[in-house]
C-alpha cells in the first residue's frame, strides 16, 4: 500500500452508497484508475469540494496493488469544466473522448495521452458555438491518434505508393487509410481529396484547421472510423447528441 499524488481527469462518476461515489479517473501517474470515494456525496453537500465530470485537479489516492478499486484521500479541484455540460453538444464531444481512453487507456502512464485529453477538453469548453463541432472533432481524432489507431493518409493502402498532392483518393474504412487513384477502393467508400486529407492531419494533431469544411461527414467518418477499428462494432452512444447527427451525414468528404 503507498499513497501517490497525481493530476486526475474525472472520466466517470457512479453512486455507491447513501455517501460514497465509484470515480474513474485519467491520470498523469497512475493511467486509467477506478477508485473509491468514500463520503464525497455528503462533503459536496456540505459544500466542500467533490469532483465534476470532466474536471481536473490534483488527486491522493492510496494504491494496493491487489484491489481493482483504489482509495481516493482527497481532491484539490483546478478545472471545473462546468461549460461542458451547459451545452448538450459540447458534452457529447467530451463524452466520446472519454468513452475512448476508457475503452482503451490502460493503466500505465501515457502523457502525450493526458496532456491531449486535457487541452483538448479546454478547448472545447471554450470554443464559440460555431466552432464546437471542429473542436469535437480535434478532440476524437487526437484521442485516437493517442492510442495508436490513426488512419494512414500519406501512402496508398492497397499499393504502398506515396499520395500525390493532388491525388483523389477513397477513404478504405477496413484498410484503415487512403486508396490512391489507381487502385480499387471498396464499395461504398468514401472520395476523400487533397483538401479533406489535410484537414485530417490538422485534426489529428488536434488543431482544427482554418475554414473547415465538410464537418457533417467528418463527424461521420469518425464515428465510423472509432466504431471499425476501436469499438468492436459498437458505436460510441455519445454520437447520437450531437447536431448535425454523425449517422446521418452525407458520406462524402471536401474534394478540393
Amino acid at each position: 500500500m503507498f499513497p501517490v499524488t497525481t493530476s486526475a481527469i474525472l472520466l466517470r462518476a457512479h453512486p455507491y452508497s447513501e455517501s460514497s461515489r465509484v470515480l474513474r479517473f485519467y491520470t498523469q501517474e497512475l493511467g486509467l484508475v477506478g477508485v473509491m470515494a468514500r463520503g464525497v456525496r455528503k462533503g459536496a453537500s456540505k459544500g466542500r469540494g467533490s469532483p465534476g465530470t470532466f474536471g481536473e485537479g490534483v488527486a491522493r489516492i492510496v494504491v494496493r496493488e491487489s484491489r481493482e478499486l483504489q482509495t481516493l484521500r482527497e481532491f484539490t479541484p483546478v478545472k471545473t469544466r462546468f461549460g461542458l455540460a451547459g451545452d448538450f453538444r459540447r458534452l457529447a464531444g467530451a463524452s466520446i473522448a472519454a468513452e475512448l481512453v476508457l475503452r482503451h487507456a490502460g493503466q500505465d502512464p501515457h502523457a502525450q495521452l493526458y496532456q491531449a485529453l486535457s487541452e483538448g477538453l479546454d478547448r472545447l469548453e471554450a470554443a464559440a458555438p460555431a466552432d464546437v463541432h471542429g473542436e469535437i472533432l480535434a478532440l476524437g481524432w487526437k484521442m485516437v491518434q493517442a492510442l495508436g489507431f490513426g488512419p494512414e493518409l500519406r501512402s496508398c493502402t492497397a499499393c504502398g505508393e506515396v499520395l500525390e498532392e493532388g491525388d483523389m483518393g477513397r477513404f478504405d474504412l477496413a484498410a484503415g487509410g487512403v486508396s490512391g487513384p489507381e487502385c480499387r477502393a471498396p464499395s461504398g467508400s468514401r472520395r476523400i481529396g487533397p483538401l479533406a486529407r489535410v484537414q485530417l492531419r490538422c485534426l489529428l494533431g488536434g488543431t482544427v484547421p482554418p475554414g473547415l469544411r465538410g464537418t457533417r461527414a467528418h463527424l461521420s467518418l469518425l464515428d465510423d472510423f472509432a466504431t471499425y477499428h476501436m469499438l468492436g462494432g459498437r458505436r460510441l452512444d455519445s454520437f447520437r447528441f450531437l447536431d448535425p447527427p454523425a449517422r446521418t451525414a452525407p458520406d462524402e468528404l471536401p474534394a478540393d
